[in-house]
């Protein structure tokens, strides 16, 4: 009879011990596919040994709140906040004062479905011709998607360019969001304590033709790029005294080609 108490007892005690064991069919895994850096930080960043914890043995690992962080700083968006813009489709469609964002950093055109619960989505590129937005001063900005420039940089295709000047030709800016990570911890880190988005800025000319070409802003740069009446453009860029210390001045210069 002790024997078969005992053999009841152990088996208590193994059903209770499994039992209380974790479902791991219920762990969901974590969706790495989301861009945002911040979505998976909690203050609880590093693990160390220390002996300095009453009742804590010298191998103890324990967590320690890194408060050095200090944040995300910049925006993935060309402008942060939701515009009234405009939208042109390859198809002929316009749309008008609709809620839009550019995400410059995945260079995609978000769209606010107010109709539809304040819901967001992706409007395809390939359906896009150009879009228009303003900012809190006014000022308006036309993006363009130009599948057809002929370049060796495919990804230029897949994402919009801002327009300075459309003529016969055009000068566009290609507005990129860089993401920088926070670097602190290692012995010969930089010291920086917040994750970034940086602009990534650069200037091309679309030709008549539709050939794409990165330019600087300087009257070299563009002369060259723009292939002919090299003699008069050099002239006019002493007569207008253009310093090229501001888009104006390569807008004026590419305008001044289109006029020959």
């Amino acid at each position: 009879m002790k024997r078969l108490l005992l053999f009841a007892l152990s088996i208590t005690s193994l059903v209770s011990v499994y039992a209380q064991k974790p479902d791991s069919t219920k762990t969901k895994p974590v969706d790495q596919s989301q861009y945002n850096p911040n979505a998976q930080r909690n203050g609880y960043e590093t693990y160390q040994s220390t002996s300095q914890i009453v009742g804590a043995g010298p191998y103890t690992m324990v967590n320690t709140i890194d408060h050095r962080y200090e944040g995300l700083r910049g925006t993935p968006y060309f402008l942060p906040e939701w515009n009234k813009g405009q939208i042109e489709m390859v198809a002929g469609q316009h749309y008008k004062n609709v809620p839009i964002k550019f995400d410059a950093y995945r260079q995609h055109l978000i769209l606010l479905r107010t109709w539809a619960g304040n819901d967001s989505i992706i409007v395809n590129v390939d359906q896009v011709k150009s879009f228009q937005l303003k900012n809190g001063d006014g000022q308006l900005y036309v993006f363009r998607h130009i599948p057809t420039a002929k370049t060796s940089d495919e990804l230029l295709k897949e994402g919009y360019f801002l327009v300075l000047y459309q003529g016969k030709s055009a000068l566009l800016k290609r507005i990129v969001k860089a993401f920088k990570q926070a670097d602190y911890k290692n012995p010969y880190s930089n010291n920086v304590r917040y994750d970034e988005f940086r602009d990534v800025i650069s200037y091309y000319l679309l030709k008549p033709d539709q050939t794409l070409e990165k330019v600087k802003l300087s009257d070299k740069s563009l002369i060259e790029a723009l292939g002919d009446h090299k003699d008069e453009l050099k002239a006019y860029v002493k007569q207008a005294d253009l310093h090229f210390k501001a888009e104006n001045d390569a807008i004026q210069l590419v305008q001044k080609y289109d006029s020959f």
